[in-house]
């Protein structure tokens, strides 16, 4: 017998606000406005939990220090770290006094910096000996947004100089005060600024420590464990602008090299020859067109050079990883290694009088480590116990000691550094141990959104409802929820973060298991023979997007395929299908580089023009949008500063001139393709603006249908399936993630060139949305008759592959690419919806007719 849910117990009343039994079949099964947010809140909580686990820093706070090692071989180290200065361009030219110190008065190598190769991380790495912190990503890769303990925290005093991007990240995570640091302006800071004016960037940092000597010199003569640090961006500002293969690149090495030879000689004097110790490095390189961030040997491949006081001086090369360097100069200056080094000591740059203490050294990079192992281990609730590699480490540490005793070196240093490496992968296996937990949590919670969300498009409501399956559903799942919060009391785990997500996944299955006991699927579909068809179809499409988030081709063979479609319907006229072929060539392209490729941006200008000619618009508005264009081409020959604000008065009146074109549809879409194709001009290098002309011809000539479907029509799925196939074409037709995961300042030349990362990375995204914009404009040619949760379920089944491709390691190019598919996979269905209603002011506002209406106003007034 059928049951009313208004006659459930009183466990169900909650329920019945939530289910709407009594509405017809057409609408939402749920209330509307539980739908709403518990969608908006489920996808907030998928984005946010996969970030989570893949970006949650690795920073622990308040672990141990180890203990300060006596008998240190300096008391005060110069740190010279030159921005941008790759090995190659530094080997092959390498300056006088630095190839001295590395032939016959020290010790050098290459110093392997972990991607992403960027100036806060690598920085970072030297300092602290902590690769990237994955939880930037929340402060846009920018800083970092974890205190960190570094050489300079644990340093009795340290003085530096340089960027204010580089130099802020260690003074204000200075708790003693001990760091004091000075920048220049941040407008020194311009990629377009002539050589002579990079190389006061340099100069200035060594006036500084001439000032500093003259200061403060006889005040720390006596003093032990200090850092002099000289940040040295001359050869990233030049590289970038002139690349790291230019004269002037080589030249402002070689400007370095003579201010570094004067401040250790005048030092060396100052304060005694054999107290002092020097280290230069880069905190990453190059590539020959000047950017960096991915894994390249030219950007992954820099100098480093140590000699000084302690320091082998024989002129042998080592090589070793970037993230030695900070316990190296902690050894060197008897400071504590930093709480989260994952570096090793590199005991081979001392000299052999100094072995012993070296060693020493060592064991106590063994105990720091080891405080961050325990620290993880029970972070991650991990059952392995800790006496298992605790009991085989200690073991390690005393033979060291014996063999130290015994006067053993090599072998001590042998069992050292097995050690070492023993406790490096016990802190990955934790930590990616934490990760797949909360991975496997964040998928449960998306199977029970999608069962609900699928029953919410399809599903029919039984006849028969038995109160008590209900009763024992909510029963079953407050049950389990006890359960899991007591086994979180008796374990003891710290990490709380682990309950959050169980609770999360048991909330989702929950809602899932409820709508699967209401409801039973049911697909409708005009022809019911085709329905087998029309399903694979939908498949192949997702299968199709998927593939082509990863591999750009992909979507030109997809294009390729509907177009062989189109052809066998013939529902497409001849302009359709050329411009489809020609929209399937601009995926299988190189994706567009930072290269002005002049003449292509300037022929596809010619053509705008050719095109506003032969077009039926009066000729006042012929001769307002040719102006346009030459002011246009005119900026983007030099002719004309963009900067000093015609750039930016170009982008701003694009709104306003769309609005002056008639509100007829196709009129209006061509005013907006015209006035949106100025601005994407100024921001693109190659063949962008060709790209965008055949868009806005192929979206004009869309062949309009004039069927109605039914909002839980099989068939419309396929219609939503193309338009946001459609929306990944228009974000991947001239590029692949690295057009927001990576950056070069030539792509905003003509709006801004001195460092600004938000306008910089602001006016990048503006571009890649402004053929967006162009579609989600059209959409109101190709029909409104979206159904929302057709296109969510279709994003969503995109999500759940994209989930596990996610990482925190590589270049920024590669973990920003994994990140953006993920987010473009879970946002894609809500971005084509904005784009249909952000357009509506676009397609419905109109100069003419606000004029109009406000003398008629005046008028009746």
């Amino acid at each position: 017998m059928k049951s009313n849910l208004s006659d459930f117990t009183i466990s169900n009343v909650w329920i019945n606000q939530i289910f709407n039994k009594n509405v017809k079949e057409e609408k939402y099964k749920y209330n509307n406005c539980f739908l709403v947010f518990w969608g908006v809140i489920f996808h907030v909580l998928l984005l946010w939990g996969i970030l989570d686990a893949n970006f949650h820093s690795p920073i622990i706070q308040g672990l141990p220090i180890t203990p300060i090692t006596k008998d240190a071989p300096a008391k005060r180290l110069f740190l010279f770290i030159a921005d941008g200065l790759r090995f190659r361009t530094f080997n092959q030219d390498t300056p006088p006094f630095l190839k001295d110190m590395m032939n016959n008065k020290g010790t050098w190598g290459i110093s392997h910096t972990q991607v992403p190769t960027e100036s806060r991380p690598g920085h970072v790495a030297i300092t602290a000996g902590l690769y990237e912190d994955p939880s930037a990503i929340f402060k846009g890769w920018k800083e970092n947004p974890v205190n960190f303990d570094s050489i300079f925290n644990q340093s009795f005093l340290t003085w530096a100089w340089g960027s204010p991007d580089i130099i802020s990240l260690f003074t204000k995570v200075s708790n003693r005060g001990n760091i004091k640091g000075e920048s220049y302006p941040a407008e020194w800071q311009d990629f377009n600024s002539a050589p002579t004016q990079v190389s006061r960037l340099d100069k200035w940092v060594f006036d500084k420590y001439w000032e500093w000597l003259k200061n403060n010199g006889e005040k720390i003569k006596s003093m032990t464990g200090t850092i002099i640090f000289f940040h040295l961006l001359g050869c990233d500002t030049i590289g970038h602008s002139l690349k790291p293969h230019s004269q002037e690149y080589i030249e402002n090495i070689n400007f370095i090299d003579k201010n570094i030879k004067d401040v250790v000689e005048k030092t060396e004097d100052f304060f005694g020859e054999g107290t002092t110790a020097y280290v230069f490095t880069a905190d990453h390189g190059m590539t020959d067109w000047g950017s960096h961030g991915s894994g390249s040997s030219d950007e992954t491949e820099t100098p480093l050079i140590v000699w000084g006081a302690g320091v082998n001086s024989r002129g042998i090369r080592h090589d070793v990883k970037q993230a030695d360097i900070a316990p190296l100069i902690s050894a060197l200056i008897g400071i504590p290694i930093p709480t989260n080094n994952e570096g090793i000591l590199p005991h081979y740059y001392f000299d052999h009088k100094n072995k012993g203490y070296a060693l020493k050294v060592l064991v106590s990079n063994i105990e720091q480590l080891k405080y961050q192992v325990k620290e993880n281990q029970l972070m991650s609730c991990s059952n392995i116990a800790s006496n298992q590699w605790e009991e085989e480490l200690n073991q390690i540490v005393e033979s060291v000691k014996e063999d130290l005793d015994k006067d053993d070196v090599i072998n001590a240093f042998e069992k050292g550094d097995n050690a070492i490496l023993l406790l490096k992968k016990l802190l990955s296996y934790f930590r990616l141990y934490q990760r797949g937990h909360f991975l496997f949590y964040v998928t449960l919670m998306w199977f029970g959104w999608m069962t609900f969300l699928f029953l919410q498009i399809i599903g029919t409501e039984r006849s028969n409802i038995i109160s008590w399956v209900l009763n024992l559903c909510n029963l079953i799942f407050i049950g389990i929820f006890i359960v899991l919060f007591q086994a979180q009391l008796v374990s003891g785990c710290k990490n709380w973060r682990l309950l959050f997500y169980q609770s999360l996944a048991l909330v989702s299955i929950y809602f899932g298991v409820r709508c699967a006991i209401l409801f039973s699927p049911q697909l409708r579909t005009h022809n019911p023979r085709k329905i087998i068809m029309q399903i694979l179809e939908i498949i192949f499409l997702l299968i199709g997007m998927f593939m082509g988030l990863t591999k750009r081709w992909t979507l030109s063979v997809i294009l390729l395929i509907l177009l062989l479609q189109r052809l066998l319907m013939r529902n497409a006229n001849s302009t359709f299908l050329l411009t489809t072929v020609a929209l399937a060539v601009f995926p299988l392209l190189p994706v567009v580089e930072p290269y002005p490729r002049v003449y292509i941006v300037q022929s596809s200008i010619a053509i705008v023009v050719y095109l506003i000619a032969k077009s039926e618009v009066s000729f006042f508005w012929k001769i307002i949008e040719v102006s346009r264009l030459i002011i246009t081409a005119i900026i983007y020959l030099g002719l004309i500063d963009g900067r000093q604000g015609m750039s930016w008065f170009i982008l701003l009146s694009s709104l306003f001139s769309i609005w002056t074109y008639p509100l007829e549809i196709n009129k209006r879409l061509k005013g907006v393709a015209l006035s949106l194709f100025c601005p994407f001009v100024l921001l693109s290098s190659s063949y962008e603006p060709l790209f965008f002309i055949i868009l806005s011809i192929h979206l004009l000539y869309w062949p309009h249908s004039k069927s109605k479907f039914e909002a839980s029509n099989i068939e419309y799925f396929i219609r939503a399936a193309t338009f946001m196939l459609y929306t990944l074409v228009c974000f991947f037709g001239t590029g692949n993630m690295a057009s927001i995961s990576s950056f070069d300042p030539s792509w905003t030349r003509h709006f801004v060139t001195v460092f600004s990362p938000f306008t910089m990375f602001s006016l990048i995204l503006f571009k890649i949305c402004l053929p967006l914009i162009l579609l989600g404009s059209a959409s109101h040619i190709l029909g409104k008759d979206a159904n929302f949760l057709a296109v969510l379920l279709l994003g969503d089944c995109l999500s759940l592959p994209f989930m596990y491709y996610v990482t925190p390691q590589g270049s920024w190019l590669d973990i920003g690419s994994t990140i953006s598919r993920f987010v473009i996979a879970v946002t894609l269905p809500c971005l084509v919806f904005i784009l249909q209603y952000l357009s509506h002011p676009l397609m419905r506002i109109s100069v003419a007719t606000l004029f109009n209406s406000f003398i008629n106003k005046s008028h009746i007034v």
